[in-house]
């Protein structure tokens, strides 16, 4: 037990946990088209913790994320012999910007996505539909790590190119 305990923790796998991101912004103005959706309320929380105030209207004091679209999609990817669905794809596309305090773009419009395929159960659809409600979820989060990730990136490389 113990070999495969030192062999694991020497090839570098760890468990994949809450990602924590410490962000250099201290402020973040944030505007997202539905501020009452769950998306915004996990980017609140995202960035909040790790360490930066989130601001919805702006100031001019630090760099603004737009998130101006979110479209969620849901296709049949697969059929049985009796041409009912067996497999559903879901999918996440968000629209960002980010600009910094001066208004100029730092990220120009991009779509980011996230898909996920789940097998559709005829037979238990509440058991389905909790799957797909399941999979809605964790693509949210992961749409709030890939913006979180993109915003840091563009913030950090922005830092080193003005401390070269």
């Amino acid at each position: 037990m113990l070999i495969l305990v030192f062999s694991l923790s020497g090839c570098g796998f760890h468990l994949r946990g809450a990602d924590e991101f410490s962000s250099s912004l201290e402020v973040l103005h944030l505007t997202v088209r539905n501020v009452h959706g769950d998306l915004h309320q996990k980017l609140i929380r995202s960035f909040e913790q790790s360490g930066t105030s989130v601001i919805a209207d702006s100031d001019g004091t630090g760099p603004g994320l737009n998130v101006s679209a979110e479209r969620n999609t849901r296709r049949a990817v697969a059929t049985t012999s009796t041409i009912s669905v067996s497999e559903y794809e879901l999918g996440l596309e968000v629209d960002i910007e980010l600009s910094d305090r001066d208004g100029q773009m730092l990220i120009p419009e991009t779509t980011l996505k996230t898909e996920r395929i789940y097998t559709f159960d005829a037979s238990s659809l509440t058991g389905s539909s909790e799957e797909e409600a399941l999979l809605r979820e964790e693509m949210q989060e992961d749409m709030v790590r890939q913006i979180i990730r993109r915003v840091n990136a563009t913030m950090n490389s922005i830092k080193m190119v003005k401390n070269s």
